[in-house]
């Protein structure tokens, strides 16, 4: 189906790309069909997430970096080429897919087999490279503030502080809080 000028077409794309660059982005995609624009985006993307992960991952091997580049590359080539915006979506798309396994630590070429079991043992990479996702007790912080703040809002959060502090406690803001009232799950 082609692009359509309307706000719901491919809102949630529209909604994410929001999030990741701002308003500006929401307002440029909300209700255009041109390619001129939504490659303007997708290349902001693509290069948000390579300096993204240049930025965040600080242990990594030159082979997965490289593997990493090669696929951004590939991506804006697919997107320079794109003659309409599914073509550039579609690009898109596969260059994340391809992200989101080579994050895992590697995406798989299974061309030569008829179908990929959705079994474990073809599904776990941890044989080519461990990931591991870890935070820092100051990161913790950070995250619960962020989470809290868009929860309650920056004046009430910051009241809690200014409460907090003068309480002198030994435990963390994120453990002070919970023991004042459990936080819902996010």
């Amino acid at each position: 189906m082609p692009m359509l000028q309307d706000m719901s077409h491919m809102y949630a794309l529209k909604s994410v790309i929001e999030d990741l660059l701002g308003s500006r982005a929401w307002y440029d995609l909300k209700e255009t069909t041109s390619l001129t624009t939504w490659r303007r985006y997708v290349f902001k993307l693509f290069d948000a997430i390579e300096l993204s992960v240049k930025t965040t991952i600080l242990i990594r091997d030159n082979d997965w970096m490289q593997e990493v580049q090669e696929n951004i590359t590939h991506g804006r080539e697919l997107g320079k080429i794109a003659k309409n915006t599914d073509d550039l979506i579609a690009a898109l798309t596969a260059t994340l897919l391809r992200q989101v396994f080579l994050q895992l630590g590697s995406c798989p070429s299974r061309k030569t087999v008829q179908s990929a079991p959705l079994k474990a043992q073809h599904w776990n990479f941890s044989g080519f490279r461990s990931v591991q996702i870890v935070q820092t007790p100051k990161q913790r912080e950070a995250l619960f503030l962020s989470k809290q703040r868009r929860r309650i809002g920056v004046e009430r959060q910051w009241g809690l502080e200014a409460e907090f502090r003068k309480s002198a406690t030994t435990l963390s803001y994120a453990e002070w809080c919970d023991e004042r009232e459990p936080r819902p799950s996010d």
